[in-house]
């Protein structure tokens, strides 16, 4: 359904302390989890139950970054078996991840697409990275 999505206020259980991240996240998906989390905590914009969904948005956004250093590392075209060029398969698990990322992001009120949607977080510094109030 399109449209205008609702505003995400104070959820019913809200998480009161942040939990640690998952031990089965890459080293990179818990550094998201360390970076991001709290502000969602703090805004009680989080509830266990969502979790796993918050699992899913740390692993989309490292995923992004691990593909773009495979793309640094063999460039965005490869050489096939049969020696012709073909596009890196690092561009469309980015190009996936990415597409994942937003939407979850959305889910939690911390894109540009859903600032408005960020009236718990109290200032600049209270908000995930990358959210301006």
């Amino acid at each position: 359904m399109k449209g205008r999505k609702a505003a995400v206020k104070s959820v019913a259980g809200a998480l009161k302390k942040v939990p640690k991240p998952p031990g089965d996240l890459s080293p990179g998906a818990q550094a998201v989890w360390r970076s991001e989390l709290p502000a969602l905590v703090h805004a009680e914009k989080i509830a266990h139950h969502e979790l796993p969904l918050f699992k899913s948005y740390c692993s989309a956004t490292a995923r992004i970054d691990e593909a773009q250093a495979e793309i640094d590392k063999h460039g965005l075209l490869i050489m096939s078996a049969s020696g012709e060029l073909k596009r890196n398969p690092a561009t469309t698990i980015q190009k996936e991840a990415i597409a994942l990322q937003a939407r979850l992001a959305t889910e939690f009120g911390i894109s540009p697409a859903s600032r408005g949607k960020n009236e718990r977080f109290i200032d600049d510094e209270d908000a995930p990275p990358g959210v301006a109030l």
